[in-house]
């Protein structure tokens, strides 16, 4: 191995071998959990490889507790050497320590913070499981909840949150997202077997008393689960035997799904805000507002009313003239009072 030494310097040396070696930079909070006296495990991940012509590439990221990182490779001009120290001799000379570089890194890696939403990737990846007509529409996945999670690009809790926003579910050693229609049966059912029961879903109840009336109705157990999970308040904990729903977010869920099961197609303003009534507790019905669920929905004319066909966000930019044609959402009980059904 060539050494060069200098009397002023420092002695170095080039190892014959270089090793394969990547710089990783990591952001304050990564440093400061690693530091932590008992520090979180870490993991890398990246979303299963797809053949799709449309496909976008599979990035590898660092998850941590709550979120993900995703890595870039930066290429570097500089030369950045890896060193170790070392005992360095020749022939008969006396071994004298010296710093021997081991690699030679041409690029760093960086972390950036990962905006994926858990959601939109589940939605991509769970078969749907549809309820038409009574007959049940789904296809199979053979793959658990654990199996999906491995290939979500994001961290254990931002899964956790995603799958419960997409209210997924596991159900005969397969994972499911809910269509529409399925939502709107089960709920109906929940609202169906807690009126039986005499079961008040805003107060503490048994979750097995709801899910043991619903599974009468055939309905898989996980996704009644599901539901009261992904409806329950935020001090509810429905993963043990008790549960409590959220009023007001169930009232907001109910009128959602039953827009949604009609997409493509027109309500009655007033035959909507029946039916979503009578989907709910008696106690309820009084709670039921457009406002509930404000930027779910548009007014084809002065009468109907029909859900966003592209998510939830107005990409409405008529004239303030075509504007004030729409019924207005907290009055639409004095227009169409007269046409409700008694």
């Amino acid at each position: 191995m060539a050494t060069q030494q200098d009397d002023g310097g420092v002695p170095f040396s080039m190892a014959h071998e270089m090793h394969q070696f990547r710089l990783l930079e990591l952001p304050p909070d990564i440093v400061e959990l690693l530091d932590a006296p008992n520090p979180s495990p870490l993991s890398i991940k990246s979303q299963a490889a797809s053949n799709a012509p449309d496909a976008k590439p599979a990035y590898a990221v660092l998850c941590a507790p709550g979120k993900a990182f995703q890595l870039r490779q930066v290429q570097t001009s500089n030369s950045l050497f890896i060193t170790q120290p070392t005992l360095d001799a020749h022939s008969n000379v006396i071994p004298i320590p010296v710093t021997r570089a081991v690699a030679l890194c041409t690029a760093t890696l960086e972390l950036h913070l990962s905006d994926a939403s858990a959601a939109t990737l589940l939605r991509d990846v769970l078969p749907l499981y549809d309820i038409v007509g009574g007959d049940v529409d789904a296809t199979q996945n053979r793959t658990g909840k654990a199996d999906i999670f491995e290939h979500v690009p994001l961290s254990e809790e931002q899964c956790e949150a995603g799958w419960n926003e997409v209210v997924a579910f596991e159900h005969e050693e397969s994972s499911y997202q809910p269509s529409a229609n399925a939502l709107s049966q089960v709920w109906r059912s929940i609202n169906a077997a807690a009126l039986a029961e005499g079961i008040k879903l805003d107060s503490q109840f048994l979750t097995g008393d709801i899910t043991r009336a619903v599974a009468e109705e055939c309905h898989p157990s996980g996704l009644v689960e599901s539901v009261l999970r992904h409806l329950s308040t935020k001090e509810a904990d429905c993963t043990g035997p008790w549960c409590c729903l959220d009023r007001s977010q169930t009232v907001a869920f109910a009128g959602r799904v039953l827009l949604e099961t009609k997409q493509g197609s027109d309500y009655l303003i007033a035959e909507f805000t029946d039916t979503w009534e009578d989907n709910l507790p008696d106690a309820w019905r009084k709670d039921v507002q457009l406002s509930a669920v404000e930027g779910v929905y548009d007014f084809p004319t002065m009468t109907t009313i029909r859900v966003k066909s592209k998510g939830y966000a107005s990409t409405d930019t008529s004239s303030e003239a075509t504007a004030a044609t729409k019924p207005s959402a907290r009055k639409w009980h004095e227009k169409f009072g007269k046409t409700r059904k008694k």
